[in-house]
């Protein structure tokens, strides 16, 4: 059995990031596994060591406020959840929740502009070959250059709505990861929907857009 669990999700759904659960749990269940996804309320109690992987998405910037106050009575415990080898993604401003200015997981601060960032990205990482491509729209910048943080099993990208539904390479990374010690079948996962919705992309401007 594979526990996800989606936190926040009342409050940092955004852009429709909760997608991101449900392609994993559907992919999942292809491999013949058992999952599960708990839709954690802002409030809820939150135990990391059930889970496999927490997902947290965007929000607005008063949202993310009510957030950050709850989610640091959680610090000692997402320390632990990591160094337990335990999964996690962060996409949009929900990154700005662990660096220095809040839980302090990373060290990195936040800078927030008068303008918002809107943008399509292709992130380079040392993952696969091929880009993570995505799309950008947040008023805080930190100050690292990777534009996906990767640490131990913890993912976080300002990257935002349907990240792994455009990436399919990404979401077979994620699920082997987290079907290693498992008899689940990663093979039958069908991705074919995904690779459609990468090579729409690949096939517009996206392709030549830089890191910057």
């Amino acid at each position: 059995m594979i526990k996800i669990a989606n936190i926040y999700y009342d409050l940092l759904n955004l852009y429709g990031d909760t997608g991101n659960c449900k392609a994993l749990a559907y992919h999942l269940r292809e491999t013949g596994e058992e999952v599960s996804v708990d839709n954690i309320r802002f409030g809820d109690n939150i135990n990391f060591n059930e889970y496999n992987l927490i997902f947290i998405g965007s929000g607005t910037e008063n949202n993310l406020k009510l957030a950050l106050e709850d989610i640091l009575k959680y610090k000692d415990d997402i320390l632990k959840y990591k160094s337990n080898g335990g999964f996690l993604i962060a996409t949009g401003n929900s990154i700005e929740l662990f660096g220095k200015s809040a839980l302090e997981i990373f060290d990195y601060t936040v800078t927030y502009n008068d303008e918002r960032i809107v943008r399509d990205v292709c992130i380079k990482t040392s993952l696969f070959d091929s880009d993570i491509i995505g799309f950008e729209n947040h008023r805080g910048t930190i100050d690292r250059e990777e534009k996906m943080i990767l640490d131990d099993n913890f993912m976080l990208t300002y990257t935002i709505g349907p990240l792994l539904v455009r990436n399919p390479k990404l979401t077979d990374y994620i699920i082997k990861k987290l079907l290693k010690d498992t008899d689940s079948d990663t093979s039958k996962a069908d991705y074919s929907f995904e690779e459609k919705a990468y090579e729409t992309s690949q096939n517009t401007d996206l392709k030549n857009i830089a890191a910057e």
